[in-house]
């Protein structure tokens, strides 16, 4: 058949894989090199072990087929057990596909595993043609041990789980993995130990106890054979021989295996490793901790920082400072489901000068992003001040009330933020002109009457005082400064960088203008910015200043905010401290 007959029958027939593939993401590799960066995003052991790098190899070690048995033995000693016991993979990941594709029979079979999980894990099993069902962690990130065990009453033919798991570094205690072999024996228990070196934990004593249990390691992590790829599955002897079926031939290469023979004389040089990076690991989140982050410190060689809102945008500006952390977070703003990754960006534990360059990239983003507040409507609740006034002085002048949401839909028009505005476009709209010379002073001082006897915060001051402990927070608001200082001054003043005032500066523009966002942006040198507000006013002001938008729809439909540029809506201001994660 001719090239050109051939790629013809491919369109008409339309070849495609087998659905499956078609329902899963691609592993997220990264884009390009990472050669010159801090590398603290995939728990990779940075610093290596050199002088057991293939140096002085065989002549023929390119072209002949490796020989495990050797190292398969030396293995298996150094865990205690027997060559049997042993095969050889790809890293673990090529573990984890032949397991499945083993024991895991497509569209009968059923399988357990936790959420979040090593992402390995399920997806491997789907493609076996797996059932699979997934137990939520709980809050705390730990495992639902009490779910599992549920899901386990059902008898799925695999449970698959990592301990340390990856990316939350939570543990199942040995005790009750042992009771799952136990009092499970239909089901196979898969435990990943990738991460155990650093835990100092394993159930691989279990091996010869039980025939439902396989066990996982990888000489990817503290034996930093990331780039060789050496893996192992542990099991009892006729478990092995079954794997042995399915794993590809002479997938391990002669680099690794040389490297490996040598690298394990060395298991003291391992283990002083991993004492200095659970050190360095603790100094790492004492530092986050007393920068007032939230942070998630597990059994593996990673961190989970909780950055809510502002977790992507911080991993892109690491990447910009040379240093790779990575994104766990799953979604811009948690929906209903429940995502206890929502938030946060797993940084691996690098060296002491690695750790420097990101908390030096930390600090930097830090004093770069501002977090800008409206305050009427926002911060300060006006309902009984600001909008009573601006209805009282319609009808005194006009002599007829406000109609329902007229007030509300006139700031949805856009342009009207300053109330005093709002209200002579009213009157206008009534048959009443009135110049804002008359209007304001009348107007200025009911509101100065009924302000301090209604208004109140509608975000408590300690989550404000949390939020201020991390980042540079200010108020930009359409009031003038004589009505803010009687009001708010002496509370708010000691809370925030800096209040802008409308009447602050001559010659800059009200809101929707971007003039006072702008200003504040240059004032304090500030490369990024979020603004939270309530008008199409404000969030148009902002969308025009590039910065990020958050409104609160005390006083706009949430479609007029989207339409203005909105980019979450939140209902309470207590929200914000989950967006923050404070």
């Amino acid at each position: 058949m001719s090239k050109s007959n051939s790629t013809a029958t491919t369109k008409k027939t339309g070849i495609l894989p087998k659905r499956i593939v078609l329902e899963l993401p691609s592993y997220d590799l990264p884009s390009g090199s990472r050669s010159e960066y801090a590398r603290l995003d995939f728990c990779e052991n940075t610093e290596g072990y050199p002088e057991s790098y293939p140096k002085g190899m065989p002549d023929d070690w390119t072209s002949r087929y490796p020989e495990y048995p050797q190292l398969v033995s030396k293995i298996a000693a150094l865990y205690g057990l027997r060559p049997e016991n042993v095969i050889l993979t790809n890293g673990s990941d090529e573990g984890i596909m032949v397991v499945c594709n083993t024991f895991i029979e497509p569209n009968q079979d059923a399988a357990v595993v936790s959420r979040p999980c090593f992402t390995v894990i399920p997806h491997s099993l789907k493609l076996a043609g797996a059932e699979v069902a997934s137990v939520d962690v709980l809050p705390d990130l730990s495992f639902d041990l009490d779910g599992i065990e549920s899901a386990l009453k059902r008898v799925p033919k695999i449970a698959f789980f990592a301990t340390p798991e990856n990316p939350t570094g939570a543990q199942i205690p040995g005790d009750v993995i042992e009771g799952w072999c136990k009092n499970y024996p239909e089901t196979l228990i898969v435990i990943d130990e990738a991460y155990s070196d650093f835990a100092g934990t394993t159930v691989l004593p279990l091996i010869e106890k039980f025939n439902n249990l396989l066990v996982l390691k990888t000489f990817s992590k503290a034996w930093a054979l990331a780039g060789l790829r050496l893996g192992c599955v542990f099991g009892q002897p006729q478990m092995i021989e079954y794997l042995k079926i399915v794993t590809p031939v002479f997938s391990v290469n002669n680099a690794a295996v040389w490297t490996a023979l040598r690298l394990i004389d060395r298991r003291d040089d391992v283990s002083t490793y991993v004492k200095q990076v659970n050190e360095r690991k603790q100094r790492l989140v004492k530092a986050l901790v007393e920068r007032n982050f939230e942070v998630v410190d597990g059994a593996g060689n990673a961190i989970l920082l909780s950055m809510g809102i502002l977790a992507a945008k911080f991993c892109e500006f690491c990447k910009t400072e040379k240093v790779l952390v990575r994104n766990r977070s799953s979604q811009v703003f948690p929906s209903n489901e429940y995502d206890p990754m929502w938030g946060r960006v797993r940084v691996s534990i690098g060296t002491d000068e690695e750790q420097q360059r990101f908390l030096a990239c930390l600090d930097k983003f830090q004093v770069s992003y501002g977090v800008i507040f409206d305050l009427d409507g926002t911060l300060v609740d006006t309902s009984a001040s600001f909008d009573e006034t601006v209805a009282q002085m319609v009808e005194r002048y006009s002599g007829k009330p406000l109609a329902e949401g007229e007030l509300k839909n006139l700031r949805e028009e856009g342009g009207y933020n300053d109330d005093w505005v709002a209200s002579l476009e009213l009157l206008k709209r009534r048959g009443v002109t009135i110049s804002m010379g008359e209007f304001s002073p009348e107007a200025t001082k009911l509101y100065l009457s009924l302000a301090p006897k209604t208004e109140r915060l509608l975000m408590a001051e300690e989550a404000l005082k949390k939020l201020a402990a991390r980042y540079p927070i200010f108020i930009v608001t359409g009031r003038t400064r004589g009505e803010y200082d009687p009001i708010w001054g002496e509370r708010l003043n000691p809370l925030f960088k800096r209040i802008y005032c409308l009447d602050d500066v001559a010659g800059l523009g009200a809101k929707p203008s971007p003039d006072y966002i702008n200003r504040n942006l240059k004032d304090f040198d500030l490369k990024f910015g979020i603004y939270i507000g309530n008008s199409v006013d404000d969030m148009q002001a902002a969308q025009a200043a590039g910065i990020d938008r958050i409104a609160i729809n005390t006083s706009a439909s949430e479609n007029a905010l989207s339409e203005a540029g909105a980019q979450m809506i939140i209902k309470d201001m207590s929200e914000l401290e989950k967006v923050f994660q404070l």
